[in-house]
C-alpha cells in the first residue's frame, strides 16, 4: 500500500502496577524505488541512449543524484559495454561535419559536434575517430589536430606537430589513428575516454622504401622511437581497425602483391604484414577489416549473393589461418545493386552500408549490427567510403558540456 502504519508494542512490566512500557517497533522498510540498491538495478538497465538518464533524473532529486553519481555511471557503462552509434563524421569542404543518426529525443544537432577549418591555411584530411576523439592531419602545416567533440569548442582541441622525418619531402604520412591510452586494461570500458590520456600512431611511406611508424603520447607530449619495417607497402586511405592491442590497415599493394594487411603491435612497437584471403572480383570498398567475435582480426565481405564474416585464428598446429565464421544470404533484389561498406564502428560492432542501383535510382543506407545481424534503415544516404561512425556513452543536456563524466 502507499501508506503503512505501525504501532508500538506494549507490554506489562513489573508486578501488578498496571504501568505499560512502550517499545519501538521494527524499522519501516523503504519504498522499493527509494531504495538506492533497487533503484540502481533499474536505472542501470535503461537503454544507453542520450535521453535515458536525463529523463530518469527528472523524476526526483534522489533519482537525479544517483543518475549523476560517478560510480553509478561507471557501472552503467560496464553493464552495457557497447556504446550506441550516435552519428558519423566526415570531412567536407574544409569542415568536419557530424551527421546524427538517431531519432528524437536522442538525436544530437548537427552543429553540436561539427567544426569549420576554413580560417586555417592548408587542407585538412580526416584520418579517423576512436574513443571519443577525431584525428585530422594538415600536411601543409605539418600538424595533427586531435578533437574531442564531447568537450565542446576549443576545450576539445589539441595540436600535435608531425615529426620532421614524416614530412621531409621524401616520406609522407600515409595514415594514422588515435586511441585511448588506457587500452583494455583493468576492465576499462571505452565510451567515456575524451578527457583521459591518448595516443596517436602515424604511418609514413615512400615508394620502394621501408614503412615508418611513430607513436605519440599525450602523457609525455613526445613522439616515441622510429619503428621501421623493411618491406615496402602502399597503405590505403581506409581508416584503421583496432583489435586487441594492435592496429590494422588495408594495403593497396605490398611487394607487388595485393593481398596484405598492415599490422602495428602497440605492445611490441613493431610493424608486420599479414596475408588475407583472396576475394576475386570483389572491390575493396565491399570489404572491411573488423574486430572478430572471438577476439581476432576479422573481415566483413559484402558481395551478392552472400555477406560473410571471416576471422583469423590459430589452429591446433599453431598456424594462423582465416576461418569463415558467418554467412548470410542477401535478398534477390540486391543482385542488381552495388553494396558499399562506407563505415565501421569497433565499439558499436556495426557496419554502415550503402546500396546503390544506378540509373538515377536513389541510394539508401543502413546500419548492420554484426552480432545480431539486425539492420536499421537510415534516413539519409552516404555515398563515399570514408565515414567515421561516432559511438559513445553520451548524455544530452547542456550544449557546451553535456557528457557523462
Amino acid at each position: 500500500s502507499l501508506i503503512s502504519v505501525s504501532f508500538p508494542h506494549m507490554s506489562h512490566e513489573g508486578g501488578g502496577g498496571g504501568e505499560m512500557a512502550l517499545r519501538p517497533g521494527p524499522p519501516q522498510a523503504a519504498a522499493p524505488l527509494e531504495d538506492e540498491d533497487v533503484l540502481g538495478e533499474i536505472l542501470v538497465r535503461l537503454p544507453p541512449l542520450p535521453s535515458s538518464l536525463v529523463r530518469s533524473a527528472a523524476v526526483s532529486r534522489h533519482w537525479g543524484r544517483l543518475a549523476a553519481d560517478r560510480a553509478f555511471l561507471r557501472r552503467f557503462r560496464t553493464h552495457h559495454r557497447r556504446p550506441p552509434v550516435l552519428g558519423v563524421f566526415e570531412e567536407r569542404d574544409g569542415e568536419l561535419v557530424f551527421t546524427p543518426l538517431l531519432d528524437a529525443p536522442d538525436r544530437i544537432p548537427r552543429e553540436r559536434f561539427s567544426m569549420r577549418f576554413w580560417h586555417v591555411l592548408g587542407s585538412w584530411t580526416l584520418l579517423g575517430y576512436r574513443h571519443g576523439r577525431v584525428l585530422m592531419v594538415n600536411l601543409d602545416l605539418a600538424l595533427l589536430l586531435v578533437f574531442a567533440p564531447i568537450a565542446g569548442g576549443r576545450r576539445g582541441l589539441r595540436g600535435v606537430v608531425i615529426p620532421p622525418d614524416f614530412v621531409d619531402g621524401e616520406y609522407a604520412v600515409a595514415n594514422g589513428a588515435v586511441l585511448c591510452a588506457a587500452g583494455d586494461e583493468q576492465g576499462h570500458v571505452h565510451g567515456d575516454c575524451h578527457s583521459g590520456p591518448f595516443k596517436v600512431v602515424l604511418v609514413a611511406t615512400r615508394v620502394g622504401h621501408p614503412v615508418l611508424a611513430r607513436v605519440y603520447s599525450s602523457d609525455t607530449g613526445e613522439w616515441g622511437d622510429l619503428v621501421v619495417m623493411a618491406e615496402p607497402c602502399v597503405v590505403s586511405s581506409f581508416p584503421s581497425t583496432l583489435v586487441g592491442n594492435a592496429l590494422y590497415w588495408w594495403l593497396k599493394k605490398c611487394q607487388h602483391e595485393d593481398d596484405g594487411i598492415l599490422k602495428f603491435d602497440l605492445d611490441s612497437q613493431t610493424l608486420s604484414v599479414i596475408k588475407r584471403p583472396i576475394f576475386n572480383h570483389i572491390p575493396s570498398c565491399s570489404i572491411r577489416i573488423i574486430r572478430g567475435e572471438h577476439g581476432g582480426v576479422g573481415l566483413a565481405v559484402c558481395w551478392y549473393p552472400r555477406f560473410q564474416i571471416w576471422e583469423r585464428m590459430v589452429n591446433s598446429h599453431g598456424t594462423a589461418i582465416w576461418v569463415l565464421r558467418k554467412t548470410a544470404r542477401m535478398h534477390s533484389m540486391l543482385q542488381y545493386a552495388m553494396l558499399t561498406i562506407v563505415g565501421y564502428s569497433e565499439d558499436g560492432d556495426a557496419l554502415l552500408l550503402t546500396v546503390s542501383f544506378g540509373g538515377g535510382v536513389a541510394a539508401y543506407s543502413f546500419m548492420l549490427q554484426l552480432e545480431s545481424m539486425e539492420w536499421t534503415n537510415l534516413n539519409q544516404s552516404f555515398l563515399e567510403y570514408s565515414y567515421h561512425p561516432f559511438a559513445y556513452f553520451y548524455t544530452a543536456g547542456n550544449k557546451n558540456s553535456s557528457y557523462v563524466h
